[in-house]
């Protein structure tokens, strides 16, 4: 008969064996885990050292640090004061070039005096390309203490001069309220005139917007009406100043063009 002992011994080391193949299983798997976590803060790790250093490209990297100075600028014209222009581009100098307000820049710029639109954009990596339209000055408007506003076509100032332009008509139609209607109509009666016949005005006035009329360098008053058939009114002047029987005229009289009329006085 088989002493039972002997089963209980070799039952006991099987389980010992078992029971090791088991912790080293277990430590095995815990170092392939720890590994595997460390390679995930590993590469956490590695993303956040890539956002701090794009970080610091962006906001401090001399790569995209903008330089007023060398802004390319363009379009700035005879009226544009052209050192509000560049102080208005100054106000963003050494800011990293991706976090320039071009917005805010294009406001200010458009505030400046003479300036119709700004255009911003970034040729990388570290300027700004500037692109101006000037408005174009049709007019100069007296001013109460002396000296004339410059204005384009919709009476924005373009400018301000002590003596007028002498290309340029003289409004004698103040600005401001009260008389915004009857300007816009003198304007725009200067906006319709060939460009031939805009250089010879002299001065040009209106009481009404109906009642436009002005004066030609060294010829007649000019009664033109309202802006309505600018383009007819423009022709019959045209034939008429050419005329041998009018030229000697004091005042022409086109405000109704089918039936033109012509005055000594």
């Amino acid at each position: 008969m088989v002493d039972p002992s002997i089963w209980v011994g070799r039952a006991s080391r099987t389980f010992d064996q078992v029971t090791m193949r088991m912790q080293e299983r277990l430590a095995e798997r815990r170092k392939v885990e720890r590994r595997v976590q460390w390679r995930r803060w590993g590469l956490r790790g590695g993303i956040v050292l890539a956002v701090a250093v794009l970080a610091w490209a962006v906001m401090m990297s001399p790569l995209l640090r903008f330089d007023a100075s060398a802004a390319e600028i363009s379009g700035e014209g005879r009226y544009v004061d052209a050192d509000a222009v560049a102080a208005a581009v100054a106000e963003y100098d050494g800011e990293s070039l991706l976090l320039v307000d071009t917005g805010a820049l294009v406001d200010g710029l458009e505030r400046i005096q003479g300036v119709a639109s700004a255009t911003v954009v970034r040729p990388w990596p570290s300027t700004l390309r500037i692109e101006l339209e000037s408005r174009v000055p049709v007019a100069a408007v007296p001013q109460d203490g002396g000296g004339y506003v410059i204005v384009d076509d919709q009476a924005q100032p373009v400018s301000t001069v002590k003596n007028a332009p002498k290309k340029l008509p003289v409004v004698s139609v103040p600005l401001g309220e009260g008389s915004d209607r009857v300007l816009q109509a003198v304007l725009g009666v200067i906006d319709e005139l060939p460009v031939d016949l805009r250089a010879k005005v002299e001065s040009i006035e209106a009481e009404t917007e109906d009642s436009v009329s002005f004066t030609l360098r060294d010829g007649p008053l000019v009664e033109w009406g309202s802006v309505e058939d600018s383009a007819t009114k423009a022709q019959v002047l045209a034939v008429l100043l050419d005329s041998k029987k009018t030229s000697q005229a004091a005042v022409i009289d086109v405000s109704a063009p089918t039936y033109p009329i012509t005055r000594d006085e």
